[in-house]
């Protein structure tokens, strides 16, 4: 696989793991230690984020959203799968 695809995926997931440890800091199911781990390892998915976005122009930004959000259906997916 090509480093560039390798790229666009990690600039399309982190954002939606970043998210998820948001949320689940707010349901605080961390532990102290581990949640101090998960709020490093956001503000360092937030950062590397803003460094690969921050001069990309729409079309990037829409193929990260795609990316996403197909991220987020497929997870979804499973999750119905295996409850149902």
């Amino acid at each position: 696989m090509k480093n560039s695809t390798k790229i666009l995926a990690i600039v399309g997931i982190l954002p939606v793991i970043g998210d998820f440890i948001e949320d689940m800091n707010d349901e605080k199911i961390f532990t102290k230690a581990i949640k101090m781990r998960a709020n490093h390892l956001l503000d360092e998915i937030r950062r590397s984020d803003k460094r690969l976005l921050d001069d990309a122009g729409a079309e990037i930004w829409n193929q990260q959203m795609d990316i996403q959000m197909a991220f987020r259906q497929w997870l979804q997916n499973a999750e119905d799968e295996q409850a149902g």
